[in-house]
């Protein structure tokens, strides 16, 4: 029988936010890095006259729960930035912009090229560029219709002046708008902020005697708010870090800040 009085910890298995409003679940995160709780607390000392401390009392106490995802998570970025993921589709489609570098082709001298999105036929770029070999910017290339000295957009193609055939060109950049029925997007606002929500922390342990025998337990807080300071390392080794840290709930029966059930069977 697994002990649950006294184990080790195996690994946090999940972390999941819970709407307060809706009872619905707004994320969970999955293979969780570095998982701690902190347990905090304050306290005013007495001393006497000689300054020797003869009394503690404690004043306040804390919880804070920190780890990093392994993987980056949108909807729990969204959460830490107080807004909502936004899921394009066939009816409701986002705005991206993207300067991209697209290698020259065609029969004609190479004077074509591809975008991967179709550029905002109401925002077209005014001029496009040739890139080095160090895909540097080269030179600029005005977009017109003057076919002998200026690039035209027509569609995702991208046609550089006749006066550019075989010149060398085999690299060129735009910068461009486009719209899109496949993404999804997060965004920061300065006036949006992350709202109190419940979370709960699955956690896996084993047995001291046997390992073998492993248990799941809870780590639950019925409000808490999720710290809006992270920073995500942009390279293959960066993880995605979050914290949060249990409120009062001064409406509750109790002042629970949170609780960890774990189950001998």
């Amino acid at each position: 029988m697994f002990n649950a009085k006294d184990f080790m910890i195996d690994r946090v298995r999940r972390v999941t936010e819970v709407n307060l409003n809706t009872g619905l679940v707004n994320w969970t995160a999955t293979s969780i890095e570095n998982p701690q709780v902190e347990f905090t607390g304050e306290s005013t000392d007495k001393t006497d006259a000689m300054g020797v401390l003869i009394a503690r009392f404690d004043t306040s106490k804390g919880v804070t729960f920190s780890g990093e995802a392994s993987t980056i998570s949108m909807p729990m970025m969204a959460s830490q930035l107080g807004t909502t993921m936004q899921i394009a589709d066939t009816g409701k489609k986002l705005r991206g912009k993207i300067f991209e570098v697209l290698k020259t082709e065609g029969e004609d001298g190479g004077r074509t090229a591809t975008t991967t999105y179709t550029p905002d036929e109401n925002k077209l770029p005014k001029e496009i560029y040739t890139l080095s070999a160090d895909k540097n910017i080269d030179k600029t290339i005005a977009v017109g219709e003057t076919a002998e000295s200026e690039a035209s957009i027509s569609g995702n193609t991208v046609t550089l002046p006749t006066g550019e055939a075989g010149n060398g060109v085999t690299m060129i950049g735009i910068l461009y708008e486009y719209e899109t029925e496949n993404a999804v997007m997060v965004s920061d606002s300065s006036e949006e902020f992350a709202e109190a929500a419940e979370y709960l922390v699955d956690v896996l342990a084993a047995d001291i005697c046997n390992p073998a025998a492993k248990r799941a337990g809870t780590l639950v807080f019925p409000k808490a708010k999720i710290d809006n300071n992270f920073t995500i390392n942009l390279t293959a080794e960066g993880t995605h870090p979050f914290s949060f840290s249990a409120l009062k709930d001064y409406c509750a029966d109790e002042a629970q800040l949170c609780y960890w059930i774990w189950n001998e069977k």
